[in-house]
């Protein structure tokens, strides 16, 4: 007789995740940073003393930005006097890990809850800048373009599916666990379609509207 839950974690790292019984981690995309040197990166960290405000979107984010700091040889001083911004209290803690504090944090771990905290912002004067990965959505560009607010966004990764050996079977799972619109194309790509059966966890609305669509 099965006694304990078995979930299946489809994102890069379940150590924030509060599993409860048997966990199976089964990371359906990777993150590959893009070279610290390439020309677009590296001019995004020169104009570090210029930017009044930093974005982070996600821990991932928050990871290679500074793996790119220590390798182009800069000081994590030159985020000092800077407003900080966090998309949420994990992206906030993996700040806090490299010694840094976020001065706004969003509660809706969204674009859109980040843009909910700036227009309660002066940024008239602001200079932002935006590391991100290559598939960020647009909302927070478009909102700065609309206030024409001066911004540098800043591709620093790509997150691209992956397929990896064994494949866990489903019939041995409770609950599917997705942690962005990329995991849940890239279990369809290895699947073929959502299980029904199953429960299935979204983290977060825009996630949970990707789910929702791919039936």
């Amino acid at each position: 007789m099965k006694l304990m839950k078995t979930t299946l974690y489809l994102g890069t790292s379940p150590t924030h995740f509060p599993a409860e019984g048997h966990l199976i981690h089964y990371p359906v995309i990777k993150v590959v940073p893009r070279d610290a040197h390439l020309p677009e990166v590296k001019r995004a960290y020169d104009a570090l003393e210029e930017y009044t405000h930093l974005i982070f979107t996600s821990k991932n984010t928050v990871e290679i930005f500074f793996a790119h700091l220590r390798e182009l040889g800069k000081d994590k001083n030159l985020l000092s006097g800077k407003t900080i911004v966090s998309i949420g209290r994990v992206t906030e803690r993996h700040l806090s890990l490299h010694g840094i504090q976020a001065d706004l944090v969003a509660q809706d771990e969204t674009q859109e809850g980040i843009i909910e905290l700036l227009q309660a912002q002066e940024l008239e004067k602001a200079h932002i800048f935006l590391p991100r990965s290559s598939i960020a959505r647009e909302e927070l560009l478009v909102f700065l373009k609309k206030l024409n607010v001066r911004f540098f966004a800043c591709d620093l990764y790509d997150t691209l599916p992956q397929k990896l050996e064994p494949i866990p079977e489903l019939a041995n799972v409770d609950e599917i666990v997705f942690t962005s619109p990329s995991t849940v194309r890239a279990f369809l790509q290895i699947y073929g379609r959502l299980p029904r059966d199953k429960k299935l966890l979204a983290i977060g609305p825009v996630t949970e509207k990707a789910l929702s669509s791919s039936f």
